[in-house]
């Protein structure tokens, strides 16, 4: 039960990575490069979000079911912390990435104003 509901509480974070994933998918033609980051970013969300949810909705209460210890668990959730708050800013330095990738380069002299 309690991993439908930390499932249901990030099905918004796992439908946005999907629906990106899939808008990468329609722009690949149009924009191959940004397409391509795009996916990649929606690809790891995706993957960071499923493994969140294992862990706090299967993992964390199947530990502290079998007597793990919370300095134990607690480590564990720190080091998850870390590497996840890493990974999203890898997301975001990708969709940043994707957005001003390939973009045509400005004028040397901007245009004289009449």
């Amino acid at each position: 039960m309690a991993l439908l509901m930390v499932l249901l509480g990030a099905s918004p974070t796992l439908l946005a990575a999907l629906i990106g994933g899939a808008a990468a998918l329609v722009y690949w033609q149009r924009a191959p490069r940004s397409a391509l980051l795009v996916l990649m970013a929606c690809l790891v969300q995706l993957g960071l979000t499923l493994f969140g949810v294992w862990l706090q909705g299967w993992w964390l209460p199947a530990s502290r079911e079998a007597g793990g210890t919370m300095v134990h668990i607690a480590q564990l959730m720190g080091i998850w912390g870390v590497c996840s708050n890493l990974l999203h800013g890898a997301v975001i330095g990708l969709l940043a990435w994707a957005a001003f990738a390939q973009r045509p380069k400005a004028p040397a002299v901007p245009p004289p104003m009449v």
